[in-house]
């Protein structure tokens, strides 16, 4: 009985038929099939063609909760089905959002408010009597829009942006500061710092309910329930944006004079080219963005002086607005000979990976170890000699206490770092009486330099103070990274 007179009641007040179910509790699917939601809940006939008069009448007066937006569906699917840039992408996937105006979450209110008064009986004041708009279009029209379009709903695919808007919305949004001042002093310091002028939709789901504001304040400000209103909802524009990915992989330095990323100093780029540079210049074409759209990250870095040997080391770029989410084999593969071109940087192991893989790249940055290999010189002609080599041989892992090297302290805070160096192989060069190899494998965050010569004591103990010698490194190599991503794709 209570079913029938609030649908009899929903038609008299001029709501569309998908509005007047929407207070129904139906499920999901049964919101692309209005009528047999009805017929399933034996609402008679007569009140049918009751509803669809309504819906002749809405094109002169729109429903009064949705402002029309339900009637809209077909010409908002055909839209967005015409719009060439969707033949951009070779995704078969999309993603949609709404922007829907606020005054929807007002005439919504109105209705709630409207309920309880008719049917206070029924009608809860803390939980909401209906399935909410944002999520009852979307429903309707992502089923619309895998069946036009062909493709797949998916939180990875071209995100299809839909903005609607309502003429006089901040009109009719401006009583809500007589209506409950003191819920809109929150939102009116808001209003200063984000320069706005429109309350969030959150905001106002957040603060304005039943039990929130005063009902017979509200009434004599804003008619329960709502009005017809004089213009449907206003369909404004379509935003198409194109995933973002993440290409991981493993490069290789090979000089002693490339920075890993573009280098600045005081505006002014001290270098032609850079790893990232070269890495993004030779896979960027494939997904056809701008450099802009493109982030580079890696498992930290070394100085432009310093090679990366062995495996490489990892880095991911996140590629935004792709119009492509595919990588084959094949296409890999050349990239990597595209970048190998250059003789000064190789890539491996090319391949995409998931977002929630990235936080193997920063996952145990300190714990995670890497292993150099330093050529040093001993001063003043100084000789390597027997005693030497065997104190620097450790296999026993130690801690040094440095502080941020002064080469950095432009980039890197002042502060004193404990690391730990885990293993020290020394080994003398042939013919060369005043050199020394040292192989170390140390904490991530290490830096190695300062290890070799203790920067005035900065870093303690150094190599220099295990043998009491002043020594310098002449070259550094990074040898391998105990990182196991992004996986092997070698066979």
């Amino acid at each position: 009985m209570y079913t029938k007179l609030l649908y009899d009641y929903l038609v008299d007040c001029e709501c569309c038929k998908y509005c007047v179910l929407r207070y129904l509790k139906p499920r999901y699917e049964e919101l692309l099939c209005v009528e047999k939601a009805f017929e399933k809940r034996k609402l008679g006939h007569e009140k049918l063609k009751i509803n669809d008069l309504n819906e002749k009448k809405q094109k002169l007066n729109p429903c009064v909760i949705c402002f029309g937006l339900f009637e809209n569906i077909d010409s908002i699917i055909l839209k967005v089905k015409e719009d060439e840039r969707l033949n951009n992408y070779e995704i078969d996937k999309f993603l949609s959002g709404f922007s829907l105006p606020v005054l929807l979450e007002l005439t919504q209110l109105q209705m709630w408010l409207a309920l309880i008064e008719k049917f206070p009986e029924h009608i809860s004041k803390e939980n909401t009597p209906d399935v909410p708009i944002k999520d009852a279009i979307k429903y309707i029209i992502n089923d619309r829009l895998e069946k036009e379009l062909k493709k797949e709903f998916d939180v990875e695919g071209i995100l299809i942006g839909i903005n609607f808007s309502i003429e006089n919305e901040h009109e009719a949004l401006s009583k809500l500061d007589e209506v409950a001042p003191e819920l809109m002093n929150e939102r009116n310091k808001q209003k200063k710092r984000f320069r706005t002028e429109v309350i969030s939709r959150n905001y106002f789901c957040k603060h304005f309910t039943p039990t929130s504001i005063d009902i017979t304040k509200f009434q004599k400000l804003i008619p329960i329930p709502p009005k017809v209103p004089t213009a449907p909802i206003k369909f404004d524009e379509i935003a198409i944006t194109g995933p973002t990915i993440f290409l991981a992989g493993r490069y290789n330095k090979y000089s002693r004079d490339l920075s890993q990323t573009p280098w600045f100093v005081g505006g002014k780029k001290l270098s032609d080219l850079s790893v990232e540079e070269i890495i993004v210049s030779s896979i960027l074409p494939h997904f056809k963005v701008s450099e802009s759209s493109v982030t580079f990250m890696s498992s930290g870095r070394e100085d432009v002086d310093v090679r990366c040997l062995g495996k490489g080391r990892p880095f991911v770029l996140e590629i935004m607005n792709t119009t492509k989410t595919i990588l084959d084999k094949t296409l890999a593969n050349e990239m990597e000979a595209k970048v190998c071109q250059s003789g000064v940087v190789s890539i491996r192991d090319v391949q995409l990976v998931k977002r929630d893989d990235l936080h193997a790249i920063k996952s145990g940055e300190q714990d995670k170890k890497k292993y150099y290999r330093a050529l040093c010189t001993l001063r003043d002609n100084d000789i390597i000699n027997e005693e030497m080599l065997v104190k620097l041989e450790i296999n026993e892992s130690f801690d040094i206490q440095q502080w941020t090297p002064l080469r950095v302290l432009h980039r890197r805070t002042l502060m004193k770092r404990t690391r730990t160096v885990h293993s020290v192989k020394a080994h003398a060069v042939k013919d060369k009486h005043n050199l020394i190899v040292l192989d170390f494998v140390t904490q991530a965050g290490t830096y190695i330099k300062e290890l070799v010569h203790g920067e005035f004591g900065r870093t303690a103990p150094s190599i220099s103070s295990l043998i009491n010698r002043d020594i310098d490194i002449i070259s550094l190599d990074v040898m391998n990274i105990d990182l196991d991503f992004p996986p092997s794709t070698q066979t």
